[in-house]
């Protein structure tokens, strides 16, 4: 079966997996069933953006199951595709892989000079009618970094606003707005009309240490009823564990003896929490953590196995031709 992880970005840009799913076959049909159950544990809340490569049968899913999240495709997808396209083996193959990259990843180029660069790009290349090309021109305003978007305008046509009374601030790169951020446009005027801190309304709230602090679900959807006393045992467990690393860190200085004692001492504490007639055993703990309990029956059947994309046949290598009976 082939597994697919649902990977998002947290408010540090760091990759997080938010689920994962096992299905039969790469169609239609079971992404159409992944993408609604993932939707499901999202208690309804759907993505702002989904990037994905350009499977047929995951586009037309994704218009099916989500109503306003936009579909975008991943670059890496469609510049593994270039070698082969345009020619590996082409005089001008790497200077054209240079210049490529160049206007590709360019986050300054305009919408309008980004389609100038890219039919130069053509023209002096001599790529003609390549409709492998001609086709992700086409859909660029999908691509994960779109320079047909107008999201920026050019450094001679920055407009700054600036309420005094509210504070309020507005620049036509619109960066705060994308990234959460605010630009040096925005810093600058603050700067000129003395204002000394960034007004809370510029301080997105991901970018905070309360961001972590968020209500608790059960497996039914419903939030947690002492979110706060949640939050005072969070914070006394965090001072109990710097307790804990500065102690160690103390003892590495000390004789075994020492240590020994601290070790004793910490297993005194943890017998009088857990008596040994209270232990659990490795299957009462994981029946606390799944919070469900266990089941002499079995009914999972081994399932089918599909044949999928990339599931070919491995080609063997010279050297093990060799060894091969």
């Amino acid at each position: 079966m082939v597994f697919t992880p649902f990977t998002g970005v947290d408010h540090h840009k760091r990759s997080i997996i938010f689920c994962g799913a096992l299905i039969a076959k790469e169609d239609y049909e079971s992404f159409n069933w992944a993408f609604s159950r993932f939707l499901i544990a999202m208690l309804g809340k759907e993505p702002e953006y989904i990037i994905t490569d350009e499977d047929t049968g995951i586009i037309k899913s994704v218009l099916l199951v989500f109503k306003t999240a936009r579909h975008r495709f991943y670059m890496w997808h469609i510049l593994n595709k270039v070698p082969s396209k345009f020619g590996v083996m082409r005089e001008d193959y790497h200077d054209f892989m240079i210049l490529l990259n160049e206007i590709m990843w360019d986050e300054d180029l305009e919408a309008e000079e980004f389609d100038a660069q890219w039919i130069s790009m053509f023209q002096k290349h001599r790529i003609g009618d390549n409709n492998w090309f001609a086709d992700k021109y086409s859909i660029r305003k999908q691509w994960v970094m779109a320079h047909c978007i107008d999201l920026r305008m050019g450094h001679n046509e920055i407009i700054l606003l600036l309420t005094p009374s509210t504070l309020e601030a507005s620049c036509s790169w619109r960066v705060f707005e994308r990234s959460g951020i605010l630009c040096r446009h925005l810093i600058w005027i603050y700067s000129s009309n003395g204002v000394k801190s960034v007004p809370d309304a510029y301080i997105a709230k991901r970018w905070t240490k309360d961001a972590t602090r968020f209500r608790m679900f059960n497996c039914d959807g419903e939030g947690t009823k002492d979110i706060d006393i949640i939050d005072r045992m969070q914070l006394a467990m965090s001072t109990m564990w710097s307790e804990f690393h500065q102690t160690v860190s103390i003892l590495r200085l000390k004789d075994k003896a020492c240590v020994e004692r601290f070790s004793t001492l910490i297993r005194e504490f943890r017998d009088n929490l857990s008596p040994s007639s209270e232990a659990l055993n490795k299957n009462q703990q994981l029946q606390m953590l799944l919070g469900c309990p266990s089941t002499e029956e079995i009914n999972i059947q081994r399932p089918k196995n599909s044949t999928n994309k990339g599931s070919g046949k491995r080609l063997l290598s010279s050297k093990t031709k060799v060894v091969a009976p």
